[in-house]
């Protein structure tokens, strides 16, 4: 019996709550020094990641920074990721007026910045946004420049994380986190997502300029040493065209996301042709464990399997401490949920608190490992 079939037994069991969590952690432990992970391919701490990092565990990928602790996308995020154990930080690119690169979940701000305290409302716009599909009326990074885009402080987004830090830090730019992650003391890699690419390049900033979203963007990273397959720089979309621009340019890893309504087009075959270009596979977490109309597990998936065959690798999004985000199986504890992916073989995780999975690495999964 696998350990997170029997963890999922003993979860369920009714014996005491302590001698469950002592029969839980022991599940986890001999699940890292097992020779082989579910999928027959991994050992628990024996990764190669084919970049230069370090680590030889699942990848570490602070979602937006440390974002379930300080507002996403700020320089103090980035730094706190780092000291809790990120491998790799990560920035969804967008762009201001005057073609800065910065780091912002979209190019629509009202959600998480104080924007509308800071400008009037005259400065909001409405775009049709082809990526979204939709119409969208909000202040846009697009519209303003990297000037004024420094006077806008960050917000947190959600209502579960602690609002004590909002309108303290700017927003950053890619390059406040390059800097950030090369300051560090030991190699830490950057993730980098093109968000909302045809919506950006049919922008007349753009054309105008005769650059492309992606070309600022390479342009950027090139110019701080992220030029070889090897660079730990991963780029990332849900367009397969940004990436293909890419592949075209770069041998830099390329990872396709994948939103949980792709779970029809992910045939063997499908994987196959993503492998002819990208590195790696980002599916929406459900992909990989599904759960149903009742928030309980439906359906561990053999997509990591098929993924690995086909040559890829696979980092699913987004771990998150907060009950609301986590099945019932597990008994809202997070601990739990990392245990099951690894179980099943993923490479690495993005997380909003990469001290949770930094700290479950160190403790459970590798510690003591083979």
């Amino acid at each position: 019996m696998s350990g997170i079939m029997l963890m999922s037994q003993v979860i369920r069991s009714g014996v005491s709550v302590e001698f469950r969590f002592f029969l839980i952690l022991l599940c986890c432990l001999l699940s890292c020094c097992s020779a082989k992970s579910r999928n027959g391919e991994r050992s628990g701490c024996n990764f190669d990641h084919g970049v230069d990092l370090e680590t030889t565990r699942p990848l570490v990928i602070a979602h937006q920074g440390s974002s379930g602790a300080l507002p996403e996308h700020t320089v103090a995020g980035y730094q706190l990721a780092v000291a809790e154990g990120a491998d790799v930080v990560e920035c969804d690119a967008t762009v201001t007026k005057d073609l800065a690169v910065i780091c912002m979940h979209e190019a629509w701000m009202n959600a998480s910045t104080n924007v509308a305290q800071m400008y009037p409302e005259s400065r909001i716009n409405t775009y049709y946004v082809q990526d979204e599909q939709r119409n969208i009326t909000d202040y846009f990074s697009v519209d303003f420049t990297m000037d004024e885009i420094l006077l806008i402080r960050r917000r947190q987004r959600s209502p579960y994380r602690d609002p004590s830090y909002d309108d303290r830090f700017p927003v950053a730019s890619l390059e406040d986190l390059i800097r950030v992650v090369q300051s560090a003391d030991r190699p830490v890699g950057i993730y980098i997502e093109t968000k909302s690419p045809i919506f950006t390049n049919s922008l007349s900033i753009i054309r105008d300029s005769n650059v492309t979203f992606e070309g600022l963007i390479l342009d950027l990273i090139q110019r701080f040493g992220y030029n070889s397959s090897r660079s730990p720089c991963f780029l990332q979309s849900f367009n397969e065209d940004s990436l293909l621009y890419f592949a075209n340019r770069t041998s830099l890893p390329l990872t396709l996301l994948l939103r949980a309504s792709d779970d029809d087009d992910i045939s063997d075959a499908r994987l196959d042709q993503i492998a002819r270009f990208a590195y790696a596979i980002g599916p929406d977490k459900q992909l990989v464990i599904r759960t149903n109309s009742t928030n309980h597990i439906d359906l561990r998936t053999d997509l990591v399997q098929r993924a690995h065959s086909a040559g890829l690798r696979v980092h699913p999004f987004t771990l998150r401490n907060e009950y609301p985000y986590l099945a019932w199986d597990y008994r809202q504890d997070p601990l739990n949920e990392y245990a099951d992916y690894f179980e099943l073989g993923v490479d690495g995780a993005f997380t909003d608190f990469p001290a949770t999975y930094s700290n479950f690495l160190n403790n459970t999964y590798c510690h003591n490992a083979c």
